[in-house]
This record gives C-alpha cells, structure tokens and sequence, in this order.
C-alpha cells in the first residue's frame, strides 16, 4: 500500500511539474553559439524553433538572415540564395539588405563552373551583382561587389571566345564572326579580346573578306603590342595575296 501510494505521489508531481517558459533571447544566443562553431545545421534548428515558438519573431530580420547564413555556410547556395531573397522581400531598406543583396549575387557566383559549360549562371550573378551596384550604392560592399562583377564578365567574355574558336576550327566561319563581333561588342577592353581579334583576323581571311581581315590584325597590333609583330605577319600575307 505504501508503496502504491508512494508510486501515485510521483505521478501526480510529475504531471504538476511544468516546463520552464520558452525563452527566444536564450535560444538566439544558444544558435548564435552554434554558427561560430560552424555547427550550421545545429544552428539552423535553434533559429527555426525561435520562429516556431516565438510567432511574434517570425519574419525577425537576424533571425531570418541567419537562416540563409546556415545554408550559404554548408555550400547549399539554392536553398541560400532562397533565404536571402525572403529576407530582402521582407525587410527591403534593411542595415543589412546590401548584405543579403551580395550574398544573392555569391550563391550564383560560387556555382559557375568552366568556361565551355552553360553561362546562364554566370549571367545570373552578373545581375545580381548589378543590382547590388545600383540599389545600395557606397555600401560596404561595393568594393567587392565591383570586383566579382568584373570577373562575369571576363567569364562571360572567354565564353564567347570559347564559342567563336570552336565554330573557327569546326569551319562554321559565319557563326565564328557572330560570336567574335559580339564579344568586341559588349566586352571590349577586356583580356579575351586579344584572341577575339586574332582570330577574326583568321576567320575574315578564311571568308575572303581581306579588307576586313586586315582590319582585324591592324586593331590587334595598335591594342596590344606584344601581338604587333604577329599581327603583322598575317598583315603582309594578305596584301602580297
């Protein structure tokens, strides 16, 4: 009997102990404890349990920014670039919208590949990265901003290359001068237009076209020294023809 009575004492307190209040600071820190130990997943989970807990923190702007943080840290730039995008459409003048803006432009930026493969994500980041330029100009991270701008479109620009000198050795000449025109077009200045123009040189001669073919090596021996004495060469090839 003693026992029994023992046995329902313990039931009864048991069913009476509470469970401490939910406290989100303490939670938040506890997350924030994880994401410098690079516990993303871990961190992820403590930040979503603020949101499921803590309804009025739902849309909180730290909390919604580490979330995208927690993916961009375990490589995951979809689910990333996600994340960043609810953060930017729920809290668009932000401190940290450039941030976000930036990190939209990384996640692209961190999944290019090599220069023969598709450029639809280098594209992807070049705008993104516009949009970084015009929205928050003077931010923080312009500077970096600038920088990986520059490197789509010298991607972008060798890709083109990439195009045209296929189509040239393939011996699809028209096809050639299309994508070796519009690289000097849209990509002028940059280091892939030394080829660009060496090989429109090739691909004009290979057309008939020797005026234009001419043209093409007098442009690639005033630009860029280094290639004079070659360009040249093909120059009085053409004219003793």
């Amino acid at each position: 009997m003693k026992k029994i009575i023992t046995i329902l004492l313990f039931v009864l307190l048991a069913g009476c102990a509470k469970e401490p209040p939910f406290d989100p600071v303490e939670k938040f820190n506890e997350a924030e404890d994880k994401m410098q130990r690079f516990k993303y997943e871990d961190a992820r989970k403590a930040y979503q349990e603020i949101q499921e807990k803590a309804p009025d923190r739902s849309y909180d702007a730290d909390i919604m920014l580490r979330i995208a943080d927690t993916y961009y840290g375990e490589e995951k730039y979809a689910e990333a670039q996600v994340e960043y995008q609810a953060f930017l459409n729920f809290h668009p003048v932000h401190r940290d919208a450039p941030y976000a803006q930036y990190q939209i432009g990384m996640c692209s930026y961190k999944e290019l590949t090599t220069i023969d493969r598709d450029p639809a994500v280098t594209r992807t980041a070049l705008k993104e990265f516009q949009t970084l330029l015009t929205k928050y100009p003077g931010s923080p991270y312009e500077e970096e901003g600038k920088k990986y701008l520059a490197s789509c479109r010298e991607k972008l620009a060798e890709y083109e290359l990439y195009v045209g000198r296929f189509y040239y050795k393939k011996g699809s000449y028209l096809a050639a001068v299309g994508r070796l025109e519009k690289l000097l077009r849209d990509y002028p200045g940059l280091a892939a237009e030394k080829d660009a123009l060496y090989y429109l040189g090739l691909t004009r001669q290979e057309l008939g076209d020797r005026e234009k073919a001419i043209t093409a090596f007098e442009a690639l021996a005033a630009k860029y020294p280094d290639r004079a004495k070659e360009a040249q060469g093909m120059i009085e090839k053409l004219r003793t023809k």
